[in-house]
């Protein structure tokens, strides 16, 4: 069955290939709108959804995987960002993913930032976001996704600050936070705080820890009692590691269940794309705007992910997002201890069989390193430190 996808995946793949240079002539966003209408009619009957499967599905048990008490039927999915109000949850299932997140979504309808938000940057593999969280609001999609049955997509509901004034205040920033989260505590399987996303307005406050232990204090007391489900906490790209620290260590103090690492990768802070590409150089985006996903987050990502896997000593679930193009590149994220990952980047530039490809590709792994499941991968290859007060007891036990 496997070589049959395989073969299937080339086909897929050539054709994609040949029709990549034409999607290419488009408008980034155009093309995106353009591919999500697509999506839409695809998962609108029975029929496309399962000619689609046909087409792209995979499944192998070695990929299922509970996480927080959620079964996944894999540990690949969608990242926030590209299915902004929810348009295409109907086909994921058939795309081959496990999981998919919503939004970002806010408090407040946002249009986003003005003028051209959406750029290819081909030879570095990634695309420059300038959106500004653009959705149309907590009430209105909350409205549209109640009482929807999902079937066997895991659903994550990104919730992040409304974009829509310069100034900050902590109480009304809080209660936009609630506003979205308390919407939505039917609707999905977990939550992300989104305290990072570069495009906005008023920045990142959220990751200064005092309002961050305000806002993770005020999530506890308002959303634990009304929605079981698992809350997880976005971190930036360029953060220095004493800055991850604080914001892992306040998520673990709060009892969050996770963190998802990382936001999009801010071209100052970056050497691992091409400069010349970026669009700032050619006057289509002011200086400093928009940020990258895609190959230039790739190591930054993996990184943060081992580095939080051995701060939290696997205590935190980690939701590995950036650089994902291969079923290598997803299954180093999970050795260095991601559970599941997300990504949207490789299918703008390899095409939506690159998911299933992925997932066949990540059971040939998972065998080869003796493996009969996700869960015995993660973290397989990112030991953890010595806990210091266990050497400690052996010591004494020793004496």
């Amino acid at each position: 069955m496997s070589i049959i996808v395989g073969i299937r995946n080339l086909i897929l793949r050539i054709l994609f290939r040949i029709m990549r240079p034409m999607i290419f002539l488009m408008d980034p966003e155009q093309a995106h709108y353009s591919m999500k209408r697509i999506g839409v009619f695809l998962g609108s009957n029975f029929i496309t959804r399962s000619f689609t499967s046909l087409l792209y599905d995979y499944g192998h048990k070695s990929l299922n995987i509970k996480v927080d008490g959620i079964d996944y039927r894999n540990p690949i999915g969608l990242s926030a960002g590209f299915d902004k109000d929810g348009e295409l949850t109907k086909i994921y299932p058939s795309l081959g993913m496990g999981l998919a997140e919503l939004g970002s979504i806010t408090g407040e309808i946002c249009p986003g930032n003005p003028g051209k938000r959406l750029f290819r940057m081909v030879k570095s593999k990634a695309i420059v976001v300038w959106y500004g969280l653009n959705n149309m609001g907590a009430e209105k999609l909350s409205a549209r996704l109640s009482g929807q049955d999902f079937g066997r997509l895991r659903v994550g509901i990104n919730a992040a600050l409304s974009n829509m004034s310069s100034e900050f205040d902590l109480d009304s920033s809080i209660n936009d936070y609630l506003k979205t989260m308390t919407l939505f505590k039917d609707i999905g399987d977990y939550y992300t705080v989104n305290i990072s996303c570069p495009n906005t307005q008023e920045g990142e406050p959220f990751v200064d820890k005092d309002k961050l232990d305000a806002l993770l204090t005020a999530i506890n007391k308002e959303i634990r009692p009304i929605a079981n489900k698992p809350i997880y906490v976005k971190l930036a790209a360029d953060m220095s590691v004493p800055e991850i620290n604080t914001i892992v260590d306040a998520c673990m103090e709060h009892g969050m269940e996770g963190v998802v690492c990382t936001n999009l990768a801010k071209p100052e802070f970056n050497t691992e794309h091409r400069p010349e590409e970026y669009p700032t150089t050619k006057g289509l985006l002011p200086k400093g705007k928009g940020a990258m996903s895609g190959l230039p987050l790739q190591r930054i990502s993996t990184n943060v992910v081992r580095h939080v896997y051995r701060r939290t000593r696997g205590k935190l679930t980690i939701i590995g997002v950036g650089g994902i193009f291969s079923a290598r590149d997803a299954y180093e994220k999970i050795t260095s201890g991601a559970s599941l990952c997300h990504m949207i980047t490789t299918m703008i530039f390899d095409g939506p069989q690159n998911i299933s490809e992925i997932n066949r590709g990540l059971v040939k792994l998972l065998k080869a390193d003796g493996f009969s499941s996700i869960a015995e991968a993660v973290g397989s290859r990112n030991p953890l430190p010595a806990d210091v007060n266990t050497e400690k007891l052996k010591l004494v036990q020793s004496a």
